[in-house]
């Protein structure tokens, strides 16, 4: 990577990370809409720039989020280092993804060189694949954060799964199974929209730094 196109993807690092925080503020904070919509430029620096500025871009983005929290949302500022800790769930599916980029980019060499519908459909395949191994980890360690923070009666601001725990808890749900299945319904959707809509700024990315 030349020197010009280093500073540019630093520059998108810090970029996707006030992307991230100012989406999900906006879908979360204002709108109320129980989404987590917090790395889907995450994953677009993992698709165009690789491992190292993929884990950059995620741990800026969490440190706006502290900030977000704090001076957007008003919650405690003890409460806030937890949102820190889920930071290992970004980290995890960065892993993901750039490990099973390796995977896609057979097909996405045939899709860049003769864009088409049916082209696309080889990345699109292993796109899906990709988001339902992304629910699975974020989901599991997700609920295992969730769990210790229970389990040490630690406080933290409210989340979007919050709102499908109860309906679990009153079906007697085990407190660990809770915090992963309460979990799912949400990246299921999330990460769809991260995944490929991380995929499809990726291409926008590309382009820029060339």
């Amino acid at each position: 990577m030349k020197g010009k196109q280093y500073v540019m993807v630093l520059a998108l690092c810090i970029l996707s990370a006030f992307g991230n925080a100012a989406l999900s503020y906006v879908v979360n904070g204002l709108a109320g809409v129980p989404l987590y919509a917090d790395t889907i430029f995450t994953i677009a620096m993992c698709f165009c720039a690789g491992l190292t500025f993929g884990i950059l871009t995620g741990l800026l983005s969490s440190a706006l989020f502290s900030l977000v929290y704090i001076w957007l949302r008003g919650f405690p500022v003890e409460t806030v280092w937890t949102v820190n800790m889920f930071a290992i769930c970004v980290i995890l599916e960065v892993l993901l993804v750039c490990f099973f980029y390796k995977k896609i980019k057979p097909s996405e060499t045939v899709f860049l060189k003769k864009p088409s519908l049916y082209s696309f459909t080889g990345v699109a395949a292993q796109l899906l694949v990709l988001f339902v191994l992304a629910c699975i980890v974020v989901s599991v360690s997700g609920g295992l954060i969730d769990f210790s923070f229970n389990l040490f009666r630690v406080e933290r601001p409210y989340c979007p799964e919050d709102t499908f725990k109860l309906g679990l808890l009153r079906n007697n749900v085990p407190l660990l199974a809770t915090a992963i299945f309460s979990r799912i319904p949400i990246d299921i959707v999330d990460r769809f929209i991260a995944i490929f809509g991380g995929y499809g700024i990726s291409l926008l990315y590309r382009k820029w730094i060339a």
